[in-house]
Order: structure tokens, then C-alpha cells, then sequence
């Protein structure tokens, strides 16, 4: 494996073209073009309340946490985890009876038109250990299509926020996508999927688009927190993101929030993205969104 890597490195980078599948994406679109602002505008308020309560919960554990667990071999939750995704359920439920909730804790159907998709604490490993950069995501989906999203960042206090008929904020502030257009001088944001490290394959085709993003940008950063990692590409401070096998409680809230601040999300195949898939998501400010797919290919 070391061996691979080292030759990977110093000969070049190649490998083969995935395939990902693309959502209906216009015809979803059409379908929810008459629901009213007003009803989008209670969800939003709604999500971001719990949102908040459940980080504020969050903080009292941050570094201490009360109880670590295994999912996998390299997958933790906490029990803050646990708890968190019960309050925000339970509320989330009570508000919309008729919606459906697809938590990473506890994944229940998504048979539902309309379905909340829920991380109660999106970075896990980092807040256990006190590193500083998690939060909580809660997003909400129309036939699989993200149409509303929240992402609390409790340590800062800070509530990234849109819906499809909405502009994006920040602490209610609007933001935008950054300027840059050109991939040499951008800052991209990666991630490395949990299980990673028992899996060389896989490791071996992350490595791969790692070292291609090296070679092509000003800067790589890997913080742990994807739904944080994309508000970061929504407010400007970074240019792109991209990461393969997120799940759809860790990118349902981040992409509407980014669409709306004027972002871009695609599959390898410049298609719209599945957020089911747990192909390679692509993010960016739209301007330097096809060199970064072609990196990627």
C-alpha cells in the first residue's frame, strides 16, 4: 500500500472514471415551484430552534463527552449524539406529523415526500476530542432533493441558513460564494470517509484525488465536519469542497445552503447530486467547478 502511494506521488496520478447517479432534478423541482414561502419560512424557524438547542445541549459535553461508542472500526457516537437526534425528532415530528425523518442514528424511512435528514452532531471524532469545528446539521428533502437547510456551529454561536425560495445567511447576514476563478489560487476543503483505513482501495482512489487537488489549488484543508466544510464554501472563506462517501445527513443541509449562496453541487458527471449515492461530491462557487471535476476525473 505504502509502496502504491509513493508511486502514485512521484509518477503521476490516473484513475478510472465512477459513475454516480443523477436525481429528476427539474421535474422535483417543478412539482414543489407552488409550495408557499410562508410554509418554508416555519420550517426554517422551526429547524434552526432545535438546531440551536440541541448545540447549546452539545456544548456542556464538548471534549468530555459521556459516553463513547463503535459503530465500526474507526466510526464513533457519543451518547450526546444519541439524545440530540431524539430532541430533534421529537420536535421535528410534533411540528410535522406527516413528514418523515431519516437520522444518522436512526434511520427510518424516507417514503415520504417531504423528510427531515438529521446529523445531531456532524463531527463527531472532533468533538470528542475537543478539537473544535462541529456541528449540528438538519436538513429537509423533497423526494430526495434538498429543499431547506440549517447548520448550527455551536462553539461560534453561528446559524448557517437557507430554503429554495430564500437567500443564504449567516447569523441572519446574507452570503455569497467567493469570486475566485481560477483553481491555483482557490482553497479547497476535503474530507476522508471514516472507514478508510481498513479498505486500501478505497484509501488508494482517495489519495488519489488528494494529491491531484494538491498539485492543482493554493491550498487543501481537511477540518471533519462536511456540512461545515460546505458553509465555508457558502460564505467565501473557501472556494471548493469535495469528498466521496457522505451520507445524506452529512450534505442535506450544506447543499441548499451553498446553492442558494450562489454555489454549485455535482456529481464527477456534472450531473445534479444524489445525495443518497455516496459518490464524489463535488462543491464549489461555480466558476472553478469544472477544473475541479476535471482534477477529480
Amino acid at each position: 500500500m505504502l509502496n502504491d502511494i509513493i508511486e502514485m506521488l512521484t509518477n503521476g496520478f490516473s484513475r478510472k472514471n465512477k459513475n454516480s447517479n443523477s436525481s429528476e432534478y427539474n421535474t422535483i423541482l417543478d412539482e414543489i415551484k407552488d409550495l408557499p414561502k410562508s410554509k418554508l419560512n416555519k420550517c426554517l424557524k422551526d429547524a434552526e430552534k432545535i438546531a440551536i438547542k440541541a448545540g447549546k445541549y452539545s456544548l456542556k459535553y464538548f471534549g468530555c463527552p459521556k459516553k463513547v461508542s463503535k459503530k465500526g472500526k474507526a466510526d464513533l457516537f457519543t451518547e450526546v449524539d444519541l439524545k440530540n437526534e431524539k430532541k430533534i425528532k421529537e420536535y421535528l415530528l410534533k411540528c410535522y406529523p406527516k413528514f418523515g425523518f431519516y437520522g444518522e442514528e436512526s434511520k427510518d424511512n424516507t417514503s415520504k415526500k417531504f423528510t427531515w435528514i438529521v446529523d445531531p452532531i456532524d463531527g463527531t471524532s472532533n468533538f470528542i476530542h475537543g478539537y473544535p469545528f462541529y456541528c449540528i446539521s438538519i436538513g429537509l428533502a423533497y423526494k430526495g432533493i434538498p429543499i431547506l437547510g440549517v447548520v448550527y456551529a455551536p462553539l461560534t454561536d453561528t446559524v448557517y441558513k437557507a430554503h429554495i425560495k430564500s437567500k443564504a445567511y449567516k447569523n441572519n447576514k446574507v452570503i455569497k460564494v467567493s469570486s475566485s476563478n481560477k483553481l491555483v489560487e482557490s482553497i479547497i476543503i476535503t474530507g476522508f470517509y471514516y472507514n478508510a483505513n481498513v479498505d486500501d482501495d478505497f484509501l488508494h482512489d482517495r489519495m488519489v484525488d488528494f494529491a491531484n487537488m494538491v498539485k492543482s489549488t493554493l491550498a487543501l484543508r481537511r477540518d471533519g465536519s462536511a456540512a461545515l466544510d460546505i458553509c465555508m464554501v457558502a460564505e467565501g472563506v473557501a472556494d471548493g469542497f469535495f469528498e466521496y462517501g457522505l451520507s445524506p445527513w452529512d450534505i442535506c443541509a450544506g447543499t441548499i445552503i451553498l446553492k442558494q449562496a450562489g454555489g454549485m453541487v455535482t456529481d464527477i458527471n456534472m450531473g445534479e447530486y444524489d445525495i443518497f449515492s455516496k459518490e464524489q461530491y463535488i462543491a464549489s462557487n461555480k466558476k472553478i467547478h469544472k477544473e475541479m471535476v476535471k482534477v477529480l476525473e
